[in-house]
């Protein structure tokens, strides 16, 4: 009966996680620090570290070491719990984990997506090479793999690692009932994955696509008027409903992950577009330009917040404050934060119906468009001001995204230009040149 319990508790975790807390509670009341105890309470830290409670995953971890220290995977999951937190620590566990077990590739893998998320995309590739000597068939290691080769620049082998773990971590597998595209001719239709931002970067390879092939776009609702406008194809925003009519009006012949797109069409520098490719709606254009028109100097468009807090806020973020050097007198700023804002932001001037995070990203991208130039972290604002052919300058912090490479330039768009940290945000952009 206990064992029936967890292992529903299990199942529930990623849905149902305070409820499948409760059917491991009321296995501890029965057996406290016995091994069906222990059990329960390692699925009880498992279900919060699921639920990113890494707080409280990890001193459930904690206590489970102490009734038993010898094993592996407690010690990979704690350092899991750690890696936002405390990096070192987290790789002290990681390391531990590989001691108390070399067969085990888990803590392999997890140090290595350490490596990735800390700027060592070297060091990531080699503990994934060796995570998956040990089990070929990890998926997250070959997918961290892939990401450090395209932090490299190592483009056909990292987007061949790309397009093999599509299902792995936040990239979403979608099924129209055909087979996955390959390559084939025929009419394929495209489905967005991940995040706003990578659908409109990936998007630049829609036209590659579209010289072969018949396409139909499956996007977020959100960008269903802007990529309407943008390309020669039908364009559904349908990606998150359940029924779409899509598959009533099309009889597509195969089905293709947007990210998976890449493999195909941007193994060498001389692949990426480089030009906007983006159309922002016309009538909303005008609307802005006028109001912007009657502002002094350049519009400038600002945005200090990025990511989650499991997509790597604390990085990708800076203080208002930090942007202090580059604010003037002669100017006019504009803010692009997608959360409303607490701090008193002065002359600064803000537009939620455009910004505001759930909204059209037409509106947001035709206020974009109007603009003279984008001062930004690493965010959605990167991606369609490069979309649109507006001067974005993206501040990029030392320890980067795969997408923002180690070094050098921005592949993905032309009129984007990546400062990147050296000190205090301050002292970096001290050095900006607008």
């Amino acid at each position: 009966m206990s064992e029936e319990r967890l292992r529903h508790a299990k199942e529930l975790a990623n849905t149902e996680p305070d409820e499948a807390l409760i059917l491991c509670n009321d296995v501890l009341n029965e057996h406290f620090d016995d091994p069906m105890g222990q059990k329960a309470l390692f699925i009880s830290a498992y279900i919060m570290q699921q639920a990113e409670r890494w707080g409280l995953a990890y001193s459930l971890y904690e206590r489970c070491a102490q009734l038993r220290p010898d094993i592996s995977e407690i010690y990979s999951n704690m350092g899991m719990c750690l890696e936002e937190h405390d990096p070192d620590k987290a790789r002290e566990c990681f390391r531990h984990a590989s001691t108390l077990n070399p067969k085990n590739p888990h803590p392999l893998a997890n140090e290595g997506l350490m490596c990735l998320q800390t700027g060592d995309p070297q060091g990531c590739i080699d503990l994934s090479g060796q995570a998956l000597a040990l089990k070929p068939d990890l998926r997250a290691a070959q997918h961290n793999m892939g990401l450090a080769q395209i932090m490299l620049k190592q483009w056909p082998e990292g987007w061949k690692n790309y397009f093999d773990t599509l299902g792995v971590k936040h990239r979403e597998r979608r099924d129209y009932g055909v087979p996955d595209w390959n390559g084939e001719k025929g009419t394929v239709v495209v489905y967005g994955e991940q995040g706003v931002g990578d659908e409109i970067m990936f998007a630049s390879c829609l036209r590659d696509l579209a010289k072969t092939n018949d396409i139909i776009l499956d996007c977020d609702g959100r960008l269903e008027g802007l990529f309407k406008r943008s390309f020669d194809f039908p364009v559904y925003g349908t990606r998150f409903k359940t029924e779409t009519p899509l598959l009533d009006n099309h009889t597509p012949d195969y089905q293709c992950a947007i990210g998976q797109l890449p493999h195909f069409y941007r193994n060498t520098p001389e692949d990426f577009p480089w030009e906007g490719y983006l159309t922002p709606d016309p009538e909303r254009s005008l609307q802005w330009r006028a109001l912007f028109d009657t502002f002094k100097g350049r519009k400038i468009g600002l945005a200090w917040t990025g990511g989650l807090p499991n997509t790597g806020k604390k990085k990708r973020s800076i203080e208002l404050s930090d942007m202090k050097t580059i604010l003037n007198d002669k100017d006019t700023f504009i803010s692009l934060e997608y959360k409303p804002v607490s701090e008193d932001l002065g002359d600064i001037k803000t537009y939620p119906r455009a910004t505001a995070k759930g909204g059209d990203i037409d509106d947001l991208a035709a206020l974009v468009g109007e603009l003279d130039a984008v001062i930004t972290v690493c965010t959605t604002v990167v991606y369609i001001a490069g979309a649109l052919g507006i001067p974005c300058y993206v501040l990029v912090p030392d320890q980067p995204g795969y997408r923002y490479g180690i070094e050098g330039d921005f592949p993905w768009y032309g009129s984007v230009t990546l400062i990147r940290q050296d000190g205090s945000w301050q002292e970096t952009l001290e050095t900006l040149d607008l």
